[in-house]
């Protein structure tokens, strides 16, 4: 790799951390070790990691917790990135009843806040791990909602460069759909702007904590797993098809879907990414035979 420790400690004041295993930094706690992981606090060290990397030719990739990742058994070749400092701040306008938060803003602290400063509107995504910036993305959401309806705006960096500039792309250029949006995909999410409604604080508490118990009730929280494997197709539910094809239980090597909820492999402990991949194939090859359905990936397999 054409890059050393050195080099990348003159522009990141985080962490630096060389051969780190990737489960670690992932929900499945699964995969393989990156060549790098680094902390970035600001936008001048994104703009310098980032300016680095292209001049290299060495891949980078920007993750959140991992929540919606697989890293395959051999890793990450290249850089892997996690926004931290003042990518973690918010902003509010009360007036506006608006915020501005940080793409590295973990999501329970972003309702957290909200709360606390009398927003309500976000009550959805009550549950969900990840960040601001993985959220909006894959327009995280629940069946209450997702969060590219409160959208207003988001601010990001185009990896390609130069001059690697920060833009804003406005809530009219912004297209959401199901588990999507046209954010390109060499964008980083800087920040996000939000619109929101003013409520009070008890009431929207309450609704959260509802929200939270019925997710407890019904998905395996608390497991070492990565959200919802597959993406629902149009008029369906990925559960159900699961379910219905008897594969609750099934497993492969230390991987097997949930019997709480069906769309979910659960890491018994030891699980590889490869018994993951396996178990993922075997799901779709039985679903595909029994009701002619594809099922496509919701979360995302990256490395090697």
């Amino acid at each position: 790799m054409m890059i050393s420790r050195f080099e990348i400690s003159k522009v990141v004041t985080g962490k630096i951390l060389q051969s780190e295993p990737m489960y670690k930094h992932t929900t499945f706690g699964i995969g393989g070790p990156c060549d790098f992981y680094i902390e970035v606090k600001t936008i001048e060290e994104l703009r310098e990691v980032i300016r680095t990397t292209n001049e290299k030719g060495i891949p980078c990739l920007v993750i959140g917790f991992g929540s919606n990742i697989l890293v395959k058994d051999k890793g990450i070749r290249g850089i892997v990135i996690r926004l931290t400092g003042s990518f973690c701040d918010l902003s509010f306008d009360l007036k506006k009843k608006s915020v501005i938060a940080g793409g590295g803003c973990a999501l329970p602290v972003f309702i957290k806040k909200c709360i606390n400063h009398g927003l309500g509107g976000m009550e959805f995504l009550a549950g969900i791990p990840g960040t601001v910036a993985g959220a909006v993305i894959m327009n995280a959401g629940t069946k209450d909602g997702s969060i590219g309806s409160i959208v207003k705006s988001v601010t990001v960096m185009d990896k390609k460069g130069p001059p690697w500039r920060i833009k804003k792309i406005d809530g009219k250029s912004l297209k959401f759909s199901y588990r999507s949006s046209n954010i390109p995909k060499d964008n980083i999410i800087v920040s996000a702007e939000f619109i929101l409604k003013k409520k009070n604080k008890n009431e929207t508490a309450k609704r959260i904590g509802k929200l939270i118990k019925g997710r407890i009730k019904t998905q395996p929280v608390g497991s070492y797993n990565a959200g919802c494997v597959f993406r629902n197709p149009a008029d369906d539910y990925a559960s159900r098809l699961i379910d219905k094809s008897g594969l609750k239980g099934v497993s492969v090597g230390g991987a097997i879907v949930s019997d709480m909820h069906a769309n979910y492999i659960n890491n018994t402990g030891d699980a590889t990414a490869d018994d993951v991949i396996k178990l993922i194939k075997k799901i779709q090859k039985k679903v595909k035979k029994k009701f002619s359905k594809n099922l496509e990936l919701e979360i995302k397999i990256v490395g090697e």
